[in-house]
């Protein structure tokens, strides 16, 4: 028998099969979505199967997020709501196999829930674009493996992905429709997956730089003000400016709306060429207007600014590791922040801020196809309280970052990166690189699956090993 992944925190089973079973008739509403989805995914890997129905689908509200799963004379799965009861299916169906002919199901008693609720997948989508496709067949991935947040990566150097209304100039020719990016939030909401979309800022710039200078744009302390709201200089940071800030609020308010159901926004915040603001009048008039004495603090207020506007549009903000200690102090405590590259500043130093963090240690949390990634083996050993890195300049290269194991971390968060896929650094036609990259990613994300699923676990990685290579044949039928 093949355990499912991840791996259920109760299970017990008498060794004995029944008959599986695909279809329920008769249950509460709220398990409409999750029903529906099983189905689809039962006839794709299986084909016609049970349409009389028979599975028994019961509320339970205690199980919070969790499930249950009892299978014998009958097969009853329990749920408090349509995410739980998402799990549940997804558990069923990986524990399907073929006995002599007949599709069956171990008789067995599972009890389950995740440890954590940051469960979390990156797609970058601004250095190589990906057809829509492609990310409903990512959200097919996750639903498998119980991975709940899906973040976008839609804006970046090299293209702008989002449709923004207001702003058309910005948005790149391959871009998402509204209607494209409205089904993916059903379709994602459905499997009880939450969307994160991601517009980065004010760093990764260029292209916003490049469309819209007199919003955006930087120019040498050589010109004057004047100029500089009109030059296009292509720096890859966005000035500071009032009229900036507005201009991002109406972008943000497009984003909320269209991801109306979405409890979190992406500010970026990281990897900023923040000396560039000293080269650019506009924004050093705007530094000491409001009294910021460096560009490191002008940094820390660019990045607070923009919280409390994704705070006022009803939200939490979410920003990459990228500002300095000393700025903690002036960043909204409900932001939530990605701890990456133990750089910037490392984990110990914003929880003592007072924030809710998220490991996405570069290493070994980092995919990028082509390049740098770590194997299922080296995955399954990180532990959501430990960064560690590749790269000299990071502490967590030498010595691995630890904080302690009740430390407020709300999970982890594979990272999918295009930096060999975008049009300059392409390694291969663009079809090639993104079958590659979705084979990397499918060969991963269970592992992160199982850390974060259950945290500090130790499982066993031959059986793992086997379990995956089952459950990846099943994923190749409900693609």
């Amino acid at each position: 028998m093949k355990m499912p992944i991840p791996r259920p925190k109760k299970f017990c089973s008498s060794g004995n099969y029944v008959p599986a079973i695909f279809t329920a008739t008769d249950f509460d509403p709220r398990f409409e979505p999750a029903v529906r989805v099983f189905r689809r995914y039962a006839f794709k890997a299986f084909g016609e199967v049970n349409p009389e129905g028979g599975l028994l689908l019961n509320v339970e509200d205690s199980l919070g997020n969790g499930y249950r799963i009892s299978v014998g004379n009958e097969i009853v799965l329990s749920a408090a709501n349509n995410t739980g009861m998402n799990y549940a299916f997804a558990t069923l169906l990986q524990l399907v196999e073929e006995r002599e002919g007949v599709l069956c199901l171990p008789c067995c008693e599972i009890e389950d829930c995740p440890d954590n609720g940051w469960r979390g997948l990156m797609l970058d989508l601004a250095r190589c674009y990906h057809e829509a496709e492609y990310l409903f067949a990512v959200a097919d991935l996750c639903w498998l493996y119980k991975i709940n947040r899906y973040q976008l990566h839609l804006t970046d150097d090299q293209g702008i992905r989002f449709p923004f209304s207001q702003f058309p100039d910005a948005v790149s020719e391959e871009h998402y429709s509204e209607k494209e990016l409205k089904e993916l939030v059903r379709y994602c909401r459905d499997r009880g997956i939450v969307i994160v979309p991601e517009i980065e800022t004010p760093g990764h710039a260029r292209a916003f730089n490049k469309t819209y200078p007199q919003f955006f744009g930087t120019a040498p302390k050589t010109s004057d003000a004047e100029t500089t709201a009109q030059a296009g200089v292509i720096s890859g940071i966005m000035r500071a400016d009032d009229v900036t800030f507005d201009v991002l609020n109406k972008m943000f308010k497009e984003v909320a709306d269209l991801f109306s159901d979405s409890p979190w926004i992406h500010i970026g915040g990281d990897e900023a060429d923040i000396k560039k603001w000293d080269e650019c009048p506009v924004s050093v008039a705007y530094r000491e207007a409001h009294g910021l004495k460096n560009i490191h603090e002008l940094y820390g207020h660019y990045v607070a600014r923009l919280s409390q506007m994704i705070l006022d549009l009803g939200r939490t903000p979410v920003v990459w590791e990228g500002f300095a200690e000393e700025c903690n102090h002036m960043i909204p405590k409900e932001t939530l922040v990605i701890a990456w590259e133990s750089y910037y500043q490392l984990a110990p130093q914003l929880l003592k801020g007072g924030f809710d963090i998220i490991n996405v240690a570069w290493m070994p949390l980092y995919i990028v196809p082509h390049r740098k990634m770590w194997d299922p083996e080296v995955i399954l050993d990180w532990e959501k309280n430990v960064w560690t890195h590749w790269w000299e300049k990071s502490v967590a290269s030498v010595t691995p970052v630890e904080v302690p194991k009740d430390s407020p971390i709300l999970g982890g968060q594979m990272c999918v990166w295009g930096d060999a896929m975008s049009p300059k650094n392409a390694f291969a036609p663009r079809h090639d690189m993104i079958r590659e990259e979705f084979g990397d990613l499918r060969l991963r994300l269970p592992a992160l699956a199982e850390k974060v699923w259950s945290s500090y676990n130790n499982p066993d990685k031959d059986a793992f090993k086997a379990d995956f290579a089952h459950h990846d044949r099943l994923l190749s039928k409900i693609l």
